[in-house]
Formats: C-alpha cells, structure tokens, sequence
C-alpha cells in the first residue's frame, strides 16, 4: 500500500480529473480515459490528486466543479465527458454555471459541426443535411474561454476556461477524440512547464509485504521528499516497491536502503525505472 505522508515539493501542479458520465459510475463502461490522462499527467509533470467519476446530473457536476475550483492545491481540472448531441449530455452547462457563465453559440464549432453533417449526408450516413438541435448542442459553450480545440476526430470541441488561477479543460469523452485533442493541441499548449517526478521499482518475488512495513515507516520519517508505496500483485506473487520525488538522487538513495536492507533480510529486488 502507498505510504500515508503526504509528500511536499514533487510538482509545482497538481492536477485533477473529473470523468462525467452514468456509464461509468453504473459500471456499464470502464473508464480507460481517467487512467490514460493520468498516466500522460505524471510524466508530463502535471501529478493527478484525485479522480472523480459522477453522473449526468447538473446539480452533481457544479457541486463537483466547485469543490475542485475551491481547492489551494489544484492547478488544472480535466473534465471528461458529456458533450454530445443528447439531452443527457449536460456538462457544458454544467461547467457555465460553476464558472457564473452564459452559454454561447462558438461560431467556428458551428461551421465545423454544419460541414460534417454535409459531408455525412452526402457519404449516405445521414438522411437529412440538416443541422439538428442535438447538433447544435455541441456548439453551445460557456462563454469567454482561454481557448477552443479543434477536436480533428468529432463534432464537440474541447474547451479550456480560466478561472481562479486554474487551467479548466473541458474534453469529449469518446477517447479517441479525447486523446487527439490532448496529444495534437492541448499538452504542446498548456502543459510545457511540468517537471516529472523521478520513480523507480524494486520488484519481488514471493516477498511478504508486512516485513517492509517498518522500514517503510523509518524512510517516510527520513525522507518526507520521497513518497515510497507496496504493491502486491497475488496473481503473480509479485510485490513492487515504488519511490516517487522530484530529486533522482534522493530518490536513488532511498531505493539503496531498500535493496540493501531488504538482503539483510534474505529478499532481493529486481530494480527497475518506471
């Protein structure tokens, strides 16, 4: 398990993800967007604090939106999620009343959402060239953002607002759009300034975790820079150690106590850099 300190001076950022949606709470989908960003966020220097999964509920995503803008820590919020065409995708509503925001028609997403209907209708994959009110839906943002992704893949378009010296970056769930946006547009952007934290592993095999609880409890006094967590994996009889801090040597030095004190007691680790 994840030592219980909470380790200072890893990042200037601190990240946060929202993923909207009754599929995911109802366990109907997994949420492989949340473990995707926060994997991105962590080498890209921007750590994730916490995840928050909810439902398309307005009144629960405002309450959400606001405890996260509330929070001193948090640099940059993720919302994913509830930007399409159907009356239950509610996030960009949502997200202009959190922000105290009027929602407005974004012209460009207007053009770009009538150019692919066109060009839908004329491949036979819709009966009318038509713009619905669906459609429109996904034109239809919180007023005054910092700026507008393309979204290369869909129709909704990602969106980024400021608001109490926090980055809120609004993205559609579908994770092949999700992705486009946050490789292509947003990270080479907005996220230029992170410093990665260091992590290495030491793995073993058929190691009981129990035996590294004192030890672990004496690094997190010595080393409160460093964040050190067990991980046991029963299907493969693996236990990982895992060090975390923004000083490779530190880090370095602590998985040095580690392997050594862990051969005084007849276990050896495979070091590996995660």
């Amino acid at each position: 398990m994840p030592s219980s300190g909470v380790v200072a001076g890893i990042s200037r950022y601190n990240s946060t993800i929202v993923a909207v949606g009754d599929e995911l709470v109802g366990g109907f989908t997994l949420d492989s967007n949340s473990h995707w960003l926060a994997e991105r966020l962590r080498l890209l220097g921007y750590p994730v604090k916490r995840i928050t999964a909810i439902r398309d509920r307005p009144e629960e995503i405002v309450e959400q939106l606001q405890r996260e803008l509330a929070d001193p820590e948090v640099t940059h919020v993720f919302v994913s999620g509830g930007l399409g065409p159907t009356p239950d995708d509610r996030t960009f509503a949502s997200v202009a009343q959190a922000l105290g925001r009027e929602q407005v028609i974004w012209e460009e997403a207007r053009a770009k959402i009538e150019r692919r209907v066109r060009r839908m209708h004329e491949a036979g994959l819709l009966e009318s060239p038509d713009v619905t009110e669906g459609n429109l839906r996904m034109a239809r943002i919180p007023a005054d953002p910092a700026h507008v992704f393309r979204n290369k893949r869909g129709m909704a378009p990602g969106v980024v607002y400021e608001a109490r010296g926090k980055q809120i970056f609004v993205l559609p769930g579908v994770p092949l759009e999700l992705k486009s946006i946050f490789t292509e547009e947003l990270e080479p952007e907005f996220l230029g300034g992170g410093s990665a934290a260091t992590v290495r592993e030491l793995r073993f095999t058929f190691a009981v975790e129990a035996r590294f609880y004192p030890l672990m409890r004496e690094l997190e006094e010595k080393f409160p820079d460093v964040s050190v967590g067990s991980y046991p994996n029963f299907e493969t009889k693996e236990l990982v150690i895992r060090c975390l801090g923004s000083d490779p040597k530190r880090v370095d030095e602590v998985l040095e106590v580690i392997r050594r004190r862990s051969a005084e007691l007849g276990m050896v680790g495979e070091a590996r850099q995660a």
